[in-house]
């Protein structure tokens, strides 16, 4: 794999001049006829590569400044070690359309040129959830391999269930559940995948007490931290003639 060291070179143009290139994320000709007169491009940045290369930004400066997009591209194109030789890019920037976003522009840059090494990762998820009128605690195990934007995997969660007492004796009652789960963060150059959906099936060996007959659960989980996501889901049981709604927390 090659390495580049990236070199930026910083040119800050005053007045733009008639520029005949195609810009990487062009837009409709009504939306670009509207972006240039409402926001016309008033400077340029260029980054030069040593491989004779170049990336050029053009910009409106009430938008951005050179300073601010440096600070944005500088960090993220010295990862871009597939950047091709010989080559100059021309990407336009302006907020108010999606594929010209400094968000969408990064993400499309490190897509193409930054490399991505896919992964294995596996964790030991704990949480709470209300189901069904009652709280139960859920622990479990998740393996998912990792590719740039989405994960595809599995987990073993056990829903655990305290009946009522009798004779004040305490009962544990434990609902294990098969998951198969897909995780997405599209759009977005953050490696942190905050979406979860998943589908599982009770997998018990003893009788539970808490569902009946066949039983599966949908679920959808939202990270709100790196170790902390809220999910809601339904469980249907008794061969999918009763469905309780579920709410809850999950750690790590």
């Amino acid at each position: 794999m090659k390495r580049l060291l990236l070199v930026p070179f910083l040119a800050l143009l005053c007045t733009f001049q008639t520029y005949s290139q195609e810009f990487e994320n062009g837009l409709s000709k009504n939306l670009q006829e509207w972006l240039d007169r409402d926001w016309p491009i008033t400077d340029t940045l260029v980054f030069d590569f040593p491989n004779e290369s170049a990336l050029v930004l053009y910009f409106n400066k009430t938008e951005f400044t050179a300073e601010g997009l440096t600070e944005e591209f500088e960090p993220l194109l010295r990862k871009a070690t597939d950047f091709p030789e010989f080559t100059t890019l021309y990407y336009r920037i302006g907020e108010n359309f999606q594929p010209t976003s400094l968000k969408n522009v990064k993400y499309q840059i490190e897509k193409k040129y930054v490399p991505y090494v896919d992964s294995l990762e596996m964790t030991f998820p704990v949480g709470l959830d209300f189901t069904g009128g009652d709280f139960t605690p859920v622990v479990g195990f998740r393996a998912h391999l990792n590719w740039r934007n989405f994960s595809l995997g599995g987990s073993i969660s056990n829903t655990i269930y305290f009946p009522d007492r009798v004779e004040n004796n305490v009962k544990v009652n434990s609902n294990w559940f098969a998951n198969a789960e897909f995780v997405w963060e599209f759009g977005n150059t953050d490696k942190q995948r905050r979406n979860t959906f998943g589908v599982g099936y009770l997998i018990n060996e003893n009788k539970s007490q808490l569902f009946n007959g066949t039983t599966m659960q949908a679920y959808y989980n939202r990270k709100l931290s790196k170790h902390i996501s809220i999910q809601v889901g339904v469980i249907a049981t008794e061969n999918f003639k009763t469905f309780y709604p579920t709410v809850g927390v999950r750690f790590w």
